[in-house]
């Protein structure tokens, strides 16, 4: 079966259905997207970009995946001056956001503040913050308390990252 892209504009869902292992996530998460039985079975259209960039991270074999149509460059960089710190977040060069923190100890730190510029709202890059957050927590044996509710919200909607939390 050939890859099949379904695009509303802003964002592509690319769909590989080798990789499908139907574990219903996508439909469970978002039935007004994913429908099996219609055709096309997915209707992009009915969630945000934010929606469907945070569901399709949750797809468990990867026959989900996005490709935003404007591709902006990302860079994250991390500045921390050992009391305190931040992730800050860069699309096609330009500053988009940060997320920050605070040292608790050596080994826990605290998010307590995660934005988006307003220009690059909707687009995934506060929870791209976050998940950058976890990935250095797990390189470094640190956990992470996530008093910002942006970053609250993510832990408690994505699976497989409680280990780093505090």
């Amino acid at each position: 079966m050939a890859n099949k892209e379904y695009s509303e504009g802003e964002v592509t869902i690319l769909w590989q259905p080798e990789k499908c292992i139907h574990a219903g996530i996508c439909v469970k998460t978002l039935p007004n997207v994913y429908n099996p039985k219609e055709k096309p079975w997915i209707r992009i259209e009915n969630a945000s970009p934010e929606e469907l960039i945070n569901q399709v991270a949750k797809c468990p074999s990867g026959a989900l995946s996005i490709k935003q149509d404007h591709q902006m460059p990302i860079k994250i960089e991390r500045e921390d001056n050992g009391r305190k710190g931040r992730f800050v977040i860069y699309a096609n060069g330009e500053f988009a956001g940060e997320m920050t923190y605070v040292w608790a100890g050596t080994s826990k730190l605290i998010i307590d503040h995660t934005g988006v510029e307003e220009n690059f709202s909707g687009k995934g890059l506060g929870r791209q913050l976050v998940m950058k957050a976890v990935e250095y927590a797990r390189n470094n044996s640190v956990k992470i308390l996530p008093l910002c509710p942006f970053a609250k919200k993510v832990f408690d909607k994505e699976d497989g990252i409680g280990d780093v939390r505090a």
